[in-house]
């Protein structure tokens, strides 16, 4: 009688977050894999009966040769039906890693949600330190627009600070003293920019004072823009 050919057993992993109504509960996966591990221990022993099994009937069949043929069918039946029921846990197994890999994936999804959230809340505080404008129009404040902009400028290390970086990532120097810029020196840089920076209090571009719109890096006026609402500044700013 020919061994049974075994597939081979793939380890599953609880899900560890929820990814939808549809999926089940976390303790019900871990009940349901002990269930599964149990059912593999209990299909070992079982294998390893039929071949002290096939030994004795092969001793056997040199005594009752008739006796012998009947339990080789019996024989075959019951690993028929072990081969179907291995191919039910398959598919339930097969069932519940999609779930899990769902799981994680969604877990990976919130958590780089919850990293943007932070670096943004941790930018907000140095814009505001800097002496960003607080007041918005129509859902969209200074910060947001600022944010938007510049935000990809800087990192979220694991303390909680930030590094400014350059496009390749890496942090940015300072040209004279060779230290990486304070995030706060970045933001505060632009209440120099002619559009920049109307986003911070009693700052006119490059210039100050009421009316005055300052000038730009060269020296060339720049347009006094207090009197625009947020909106508008913004689509000064980009273009929108």
């Amino acid at each position: 009688m020919n061994e049974e050919n075994m597939t081979p057993e793939t380890e599953v992993t609880p899900p560890t977050a929820s990814a939808g109504n549809d999926m089940m509960p976390r303790s019900e996966a871990e009940n349901l894999l002990k269930a599964l591990k149990a059912e593999r221990e209990a299909r070992k022993q079982y294998e390893r009966d039929l071949k002290e099994t096939k030994a004795s009937l092969e001793k056997f069949a040199e005594i009752n040769p008739d006796e012998y043929t009947k339990l080789q069918a019996e024989a075959a039946e019951a690993a028929r039906v072990q081969a179907q029921f291995g191919e039910a846990r398959e598919a339930i197994e097969l069932k519940y890693s999609k779930q899990a890999e769902a799981a994680a994936q969604e877990a990976a999804v919130a958590k780089a949600a919850l990293q943007d959230y932070q670096k943004k809340y941790a930018l907000e505080k140095v814009f505001y330190a800097a002496g960003g404008r607080t007041d918005a129009a129509d859902g969209v404040s200074f910060f947001d627009m600022m944010a938007q902009q510049v935000g990809g400028n800087f990192r979220q290390e694991a303390d909680g600070s930030l590094t400014v970086i350059d496009a390749a990532g890496d942090p940015v120097l300072d040209k004279e003293s060779g230290k990486r810029i304070f995030a706060e020196d970045f933001i505060a840089s632009y209440k120099v920019h002619p559009i920049y920076g109307t986003f911070f209090k009693g700052a006119k571009g490059a210039g100050a004072g009421i009316g005055y719109g300052g000038t730009d890096a060269n020296g060339m006026p720049t347009e006094d823009l207090s009197s625009l609402s947020a909106t508008e500044m913004f689509q000064r700013a980009f273009g929108s």
